[in-house]
């Protein structure tokens, strides 16, 4: 082997300051290079696992928050619906309530006016009874003071019933 290397034109004793060379350069580099970039790439898989981890977890969070959000929203649509019916109920009970109010109260009038026109009726009744209380009394003390037949008693008796009938006739006792 020395034949050959020497008919290549190799010097061994460069060539073994170069292997030594290229060794301590394998160690220099394997010691201070390849350690700490190896630790810095561990690191950084490491911080890359990391985030990684944490950003599943925060999907994972981000998801069930969306489930719950979505769940609480379906139960406020829920409760507003619930709060939308039990007005519209209020307000028909309100309405339904107001209604027979009304009513009551109409009754109430009504009743109210009857009672009205009952004692208008009553009043006017005993007016009337008096008033022919006072025709009679009149029509007796002229029957007294005239000596009559009886053809003027009838005419004067006729004459009574006419006066009772314009009292008692509807549109006041005008007559005409």
């Amino acid at each position: 082997m020395r034949e050959i290397i020497e008919q290549l034109g190799i010097e061994p004793g460069i060539m073994a300051v170069n292997v030594a060379g290229f060794l301590l350069l394998l160690w220099l580099l394997r010691k201070f290079a390849w350690g700490p970039l190896r630790e810095v790439l561990a690191q950084r898989e490491a911080e890359v696992e990391q985030n990684l981890g944490q950003a599943d977890g925060l999907r994972e969070a981000a998801e069930r928050d969306r489930r719950t959000l979505a769940a609480e929203l379906a139960q406020s649509d829920e409760k507003a619906q619930e709060i939308i019916a039990r007005g519209q109920q209020e307000a028909a009970r309100q309405q339904a309530e107001m209604i027979g109010e009304a009513r009551q109260e109409s009754e109430h009038l009504a009743a109210q006016g009857r009672r009205e026109v009952e004692r208008a009726a009553d009043e006017a009744r005993q007016q009337l009874r008096a008033e022919a209380a006072q025709l009679a009394v009149e029509i007796s003390a002229q029957a007294i003071k005239q000596s009559v037949d009886e053809e003027r008693q009838a005419a004067l008796v006729d004459g009574f019933i006419e006066d009772l009938e314009q009292m008692t006739a509807p549109d006041g006792g005008d007559g005409d």
